[in-house]
């Protein structure tokens, strides 16, 4: 480097113009600055720097399993097949009182993956799993509880989006051992389903969600609500937002945790 600024030094300059000068010795000068960075860019031998890399670590307990591309198994997550091997489903947590979700309409288990890890961390045991069709779906949510029950929880409650809302009215008027119930932006008929006559068998809690401007699910809502006999509550919030994007209201996912964990 030394020695090409030398060099510079002592080349014959012709006699130029002060515009001239002032273009060639910035043409220098951008060369020089060039050159002093490709030198602290790379080493003399013209290898490469130090490759930067990150690593993954890996969960406790770590199994390789997926589903959904959401859930991995681990330490407190467990993939299960049940049913027959009709459903696929995720066990989150290990208390004995615990949860079953139901999903909306196109979607699965991991639109409800969040909140079953706050379930969880609230001390349920929770599963979230996926329907395999959209018929018989009251059928689905009891082979669930079922399960749910076979993993070590006892008392039961169920929370479902949509679809999933009306699945769990409909379960929850002639299941057993159900401890309360929650529907976010269910629908009063759902293909052959029909929560509205199903309400007033419920005996347990019941809550019932929807975005106000959530039409024609909110008016399901308020209509269910009306025609519940048991404790009942109705929550409506602002908006349209329907099943689980719900919970993405602070206040929703706090008052169906509370709900939920019995508080």
């Amino acid at each position: 480097m030394h020695r090409l600024a030398s060099a510079i030094r002592q080349m014959p300059f012709l006699t130029l113009s002060r515009s001239t000068q002032l273009a060639g010795r910035t043409i220098v000068v951008i060369a020089l600055t060039a050159l002093a960075l490709a030198g602290c860019g790379g080493s003399s031998s013209g290898t490469a720097g130090p490759t930067q890399t990150s690593t993954t670590a890996t969960a406790p307990g770590a199994t390789g399993k997926t589903l959904d591309s959401c859930a991995h198994e681990d330490a407190t997550t467990k993939i299960v097949h049940f049913s027959g091997a009709e459903l696929d489903g995720v066990v989150i947590g290990d208390g004995a009182t615990g949860v079953v979700l139901a999903h909306q309409l196109h979607s699965n288990l991991c639109s409800w993956l969040p909140f079953a890890k706050r379930l969880a961390a609230a001390g349920m045991r929770v599963l979230a799993f996926d329907f395999p069709s959209t018929s018989n779906l009251d059928r689905y949510v009891v082979a669930a509880v079922a399960e749910l029950r076979r993993q070590g929880a006892h008392s039961i409650a169920l929370a479902g989006a949509s679809m999933g809302g009306t699945a769990v009215l409909v379960a929850a008027s002639h299941a057993s051992s159900i401890s309360r119930v929650a529907s976010l932006s269910g629908p009063r008929i759902f293909e052959d389903l029909d929560a509205g006559r199903a309400v007033p068998r419920v005996r347990v809690p019941t809550l019932f969600v929807a975005g106000r401007e959530d039409s024609p699910y909110v008016d399901d809502a308020r209509a269910m609500y009306r025609a519940a006999t048991t404790e009942k509550r109705l929550l409506v919030v602002p908006g349209s937002d329907h099943g689980t994007d719900l919970l993405d209201d602070e206040q929703v996912g706090n008052q169906l945790l509370a709900f939920l964990t019995g508080q």
